[in-house]
Order: C-alpha cells, then sequence, then structure tokens
C-alpha cells in the first residue's frame, strides 16, 4: 500500500469586478514566503544521486545563464530570491497577462528575480483571440491565426505567413472597427507594429508571440524578468537527470501520481477522469512517463520500464532506447538523441523543486498543483517551495459612458454565496449563530470521511437547514440582489459580451495592467 499525502480542497477567488486583483496569499505576506522559501530543509532528497540543494543550484544557474545572455557580472542575481512563473505565449486575457508585471514588481519591490518560462512545449490549437464585435447587439467572436493538428507544439509550428498574419490583423481591426470605442482599436494597432518586427526576427511560433506580448509590455515600462524556453530548458542535462530520476521507479511514480489525481478528483467531486489531466496509462509492462517524447516535430508519449539494472524507454510504435539504471544512465541518454518535454505536473514539479524559491500560478494552475504538492511529499519526502496564485479582472469599456453594467455572473455568485456561505457575510455573528457555524463546519468536515448512505444524506440535509437559519439574517441583501438580477434586461448575450473578462490582451492598454499590478503590490 503506498502512503501518500492527504489533499485538501483548493478554492481561489477569481476577481468579479473589474479593476480587481487576486494575491494569494496577500501581497504583504510575499516578503515572508520569499524568505522562508530560501530555509527549506530538503533532508536526504536527491535527484538521480546529487543532493537536491547542489543539484537545485546547478539548475538555477544553468537557467540563468540561458535567459540572459549578458556576461557574467551583468547577469541576473543567482543568490536573490527567484520566482517562477510558466505560460504558454498565447493571446491571453489581462489576469495572466497581470502576471508578468507582478514579476517586475516583485523584483523591484523586494529584490527578487523573476523567470518567465514560455511554455513553448504545449500544442494549444486552434491559436485564436477573443474580440468583441457589434452588430444588431454587442457580441465577442474567436478570430483565429493558425490551427495544427494537436501533436504539434508551439516550438514546431511554422511561424504564420505574411497573408495569414495580415488576413489575422484584417479580421481583428473589422470586428474593431464596429465598435463605437476608438481606445480598443488603438491599442491593437500599438500591439502590432513590434508584433510585426518580431515576426521578421523570429525563428519559432512561440517566439514570434513572446517577443510581440514583450514588445507591447515595453510601452509601458522595461520588463524586470528574464524568459526561457521550456524546450531548451528540456534539453539540459540537468532537466534529463531530473527525468532520468522519476523513471527509475516508473511503476511506483504512476502509482502515486494517479492516486493523487484521484483524490483531488474526489475533493474536488470531478467526475471527468480527464480533470485536471488524465491518469497515467500501463501499456504492455511500460508505465507511462509524465513527459512527451519529441520525434518529427510532434509530441508523443513516452513509456518507461525498469528491469533490474537496466532502464527502457519507448514511445508508441517506436523501437526502446535501452539504458543503464541509475546515475550512469545519464550519459547514455544525452547521447541517444531522444528529446523529451514535460507535461503540466512534471514542468511544475521541476520548476518548483529544483528552481525556483516561489512559483506564480493563476488560478488553474494553483488548484491543480495540490496535486503536484502531494506527489512531490511522497516521492522526496520534503515540502516543496511554496506557490503564489495571482489573477485580475479588466474588462474592456463597452458599456458606453454610463454606469457601468452589473455582471449578471457576479450577481448569481453573490446570490449563491449569500445562501450556502452565510457566515461570510455576517457583519457580527452573534453568541446563537457563532453556535450555528461551528456546527456547520464541524459537519463539513466530518462528511468528508463518510460514506454514501443515510448518515450522509442526513447530515447534507442538517448543512442546508443551517445555511437556512443563518441566512435569515441577511434577507434584506438576498432581496436586493435578486431585484438586480430581475431588473437586468433579457440580453444575456450582449451582457455577457459587454462584461466578458476573457478579451486578448492586445486590446487593453499595458500602462493599466502594469498599474494593477503595482497597486496589487503596494503596502496596505
Amino acid at each position: 500500500m503506498i502512503e501518500r499525502t492527504r489533499l485538501a480542497p483548493a478554492s481561489y477567488r477569481v476577481p468579479e469586478r473589474s479593476g480587481e486583483v487576486t494575491i494569494d496569499p496577500p501581497a504583504g505576506r510575499l516578503p515572508a514566503l520569499l524568505a522562508a522559501s530560501r530555509h527549506i530543509q530538503w533532508g536526504r532528497a536527491e535527484i538521480l544521486g546529487t543532493p537536491l540543494p547542489e543539484f537545485r543550484r546547478a539548475v538555477r544557474d544553468r537557467a540563468l545563464a540561458m535567459a540572459d545572455p549578458r556576461s557574467p557580472d551583468e547577469r541576473l542575481a543567482t543568490d536573490a530570491p527567484l520566482v517562477v512563473m510558466g505560460h504558454q505565449p498565447l493571446f491571453f486575457h489581462p489576469g495572466i497577462w497581470v502576471k508578468f508585471f507582478l514579476l517586475t514588481g516583485l523584483h523591484e519591490r523586494f529584490g527578487a528575480v523573476g523567470l518567465y518560462l514560455n511554455t513553448d512545449h504545449d500544442a494549444p490549437w486552434p491559436l485564436t483571440a477573443q474580440v468583441p464585435a457589434a452588430g444588431a447587439g454587442l457580441t465577442r467572436r474567436s478570430v483565429t491565426l493558425l490551427d495544427l493538428p494537436d501533436d504539434v507544439p508551439l516550438e514546431t509550428a511554422p511561424l504564420p505567413s505574411e497573408e495569414a498574419w495580415g488576413a489575422f490583423c484584417a479580421k481583428v481591426r473589422n470586428d474593431l472597427g464596429t465598435l463605437a470605442v476608438r481606445s480598443i482599436r488603438d491599442h491593437f494597432e500599438h500591439f502590432v507594429t513590434p508584433a510585426a518586427s518580431a515576426r521578421a526576427g523570429a525563428a519559432t511560433l512561440a517566439g514570434f508571440l513572446a517577443a510581440a506580448r514583450r514588445g507591447y509590455e515595453e510601452q509601458s515600462s522595461p520588463p524586470g524578468y528574464g524568459e526561457l524556453t521550456v524546450s531548451s530548458l528540456s534539453d539540459t542535462r540537468e532537466f534529463a537527470a531530473f527525468a532520468l530520476h522519476l523513471m527509475q521507479d516508473a511503476l511506483g511514480f504512476r502509482m502515486r501520481y494517479n492516486a493523487s489525481l484521484e483524490d483531488y478528483r474526489r475533493v474536488h467531486r470531478l467526475r471527468s477522469a480527464a480533470n485536471p489531466f488524465p491518469n497515467l496509462e500501463e501499456v504492455e509492462g511500460f508505465q507511462e512517463a509524465p513527459f512527451w517524447a519529441l520525434r518529427e516535430g510532434r509530441r508523443v508519449r513516452l513509456f518507461a520500464q525498469r528491469d533490474g539494472d537496466r532502464l527502457r524507454l519507448k514511445g508508441p510504435h517506436a523501437g526502446s532506447i535501452d539504458l543503464p539504471a541509475g546515475p550512469a544512465g545519464l550519459d547514455a541518454f544525452m547521447a541517444s538523441g531522444l528529446r523529451l518535454r514535460p507535461k503540466a505536473l512534471a514542468l511544475t514539479m521541476f520548476a518548483r523543486l529544483c528552481l525556483g524559491d516561489v512559483f506564480l500560478h493563476g488560478v488553474g494552475g494553483g488548484r491543480y498543483d495540490r496535486v503536484t504538492d502531494a506527489v512531490l511529499t511522497d516521492v522526496f519526502g520534503c515540502a516543496p517551495p511554496p506557490y503564489v496564485v495571482a489573477t485580475a479582472t479588466l474588462a474592456l469599456p463597452l458599456a458606453g459612458d454610463g454606469a457601468p453594467v452589473e455582471d449578471r455572473r457576479a450577481l448569481d455568485r453573490r446570490l449563491m454565496d449569500l445562501r450556502h456561505n452565510p457566515e461570510r457575510h455576517l457583519p457580527s455573528p452573534s453568541e446563537a449563530q457563532r453556535r450555528l457555524v461551528d456546527e456547520k463546519w464541524s459537519l463539513i468536515k466530518e462528511i468528508e470521511l463518510m460514506r454514501p448512505g443515510s448518515e450522509r444524506r442526513a447530515a447534507t440535509h442538517r448543512i442546508r437547514e443551517l445555511n437556512a437559519q443563518l441566512a435569515a439574517a441577511l434577507g434584506d441583501e438576498i432581496r436586493q440582489v435578486e431585484v438586480k438580477l430581475a431588473a437586468l434586461d433579457g440580453s444575456s448575450a450582449a451582457l455577457d459580451a459587454t462584461v466578458y473578462r476573457g478579451y486578448s490582451y492586445f486590446l487593453f492598454d499595458p500602462a493599466a495592467v502594469n498599474a494593477l499590478a503595482t497597486a496589487a503590490l503596494r503596502p496596505a
């Protein structure tokens, strides 16, 4: 039986209103978090025979040297706290974009070094941008730049031709031209200028997209962080050692990985076997590894099998590579020419355990990294470095000059919270109300350990009764939210398009997003 770390529910708040930023833990705790992460006790943890502190130093020196081509005396400081984030170089929304400005802000305020890992090994097709358009009513549209098979990663995808890039820009301009708000069109034009230069100087699609975004950011302020592609980091000797270390006991790792995923699904009541990502499989005695193999510009699954003092690696429909087990296999692996790329959990495992002092996640990554915490603790026997979750909501000025339009979804969420979490909204609970709250949370903790049946049904029913009793004190507030919902017109599509938080970053002013990050890091 495998002993494994118990998962707790992960809940992070997506800001409901434009201009709000979420940082969890709060920004005021970041200096202490950075300091504490520098003194983690690694115990006997090691990577393929190398003690983890020594291995971390080698990875950090290598990564920062690759991210900063200047002379050693000018490079990013390797002894400063290191904050790492990663994301695909897509046309993402400002909630993701704000993390880039936070990296710069953490450097300026706390002296931390920021490192962005460009996850160019991912295959996020089709590559689209989300833009608003007006016609009979306001709508949002998805404009495609490029679409490729789902096994082709960004690092090997072709650059868009001049005609394809021109057609993409023309479609975006056409949609934006239907709007009455000129500033949105101006922002896009300010993005297109550096993007054209970035395309002319890029060797890969991922490089083009990252350079276009960075060039747009520079119109606000010089980025204060380094950038490194995951593909180049994955080709290093250090990453190969990490991958081989996990594959020495491929069966044990697969079982721990899958058990942690199943725990996550149970705690979060997820029914889909693909959420947050699929289990690793066993095929003909080979264990699926948490890595892709790159072959002829495409990603294929990688499988490993340990046989005594030998380790065999293979992909589907391909011959195997036979290596010595343990550290002796590293030279043979590097000579084999096999190129590995991490899957999501393996990437954050490597970035947190072997590279950074703090990892900067979005909401989705923050949720699934509870799985990473469990796997890291089970496999290496030490607590992993912490991570911070950050996101923001920023709306386009699509509601005209009048009062801002209330987000129907925000009102729905507030009504749900008032009814199901009334204790959060009680300004000064009475002694009787505190007793109800204590009973409720005691039942919530107990219900996680109950098997389905009459006892669990009775506990659930009692929790509903307690919520109703607590919510009775919030009757006026609940009725106000219900009135606001009823007052909204029936044009839900137009309303959704107005308050949508997922529009592509190039429609927004980089100075405005920078200001959000700066304010979020300012002392309270």
